[in-house]
């Protein structure tokens, strides 16, 4: 048995987080030519659920790869995220 017990965390305040981060992206990534919606978050898996439309105007980023760097900058915004799968 581990000493070290996750916190129960307050999904409401996690999904704020994450739409944050996301809100933080945009002028990284130009979000106008790229849609992305933030479905849900499952705390028990700590899943996040995107919408994400287009892909990366000014490079040749598919949206395999923009799926990958948007969970890489929101895993580590967001430590509660274990996965982003997109839909």
């Amino acid at each position: 048995m581990s000493l070290w017990k996750r916190a129960p965390h307050d999904e409401a305040a996690v999904e704020r987080r994450i739409r944050q981060a996301l809100t933080d992206m945009r002028p990284l990534l130009r979000f106008e030519a790229v849609g992305i919606e933030l479905v849900g978050f499952d705390g028990a898996t700590g899943v996040v659920l995107l919408r994400i439309q287009g892909d990366c105007p000014d490079c040749d980023m598919d949206a395999g790869m923009l799926r990958q760097g948007i969970e890489a900058h929101l895993r580590m915004q967001v430590p509660e995220i274990n996965a982003v799968r997109a839909i």
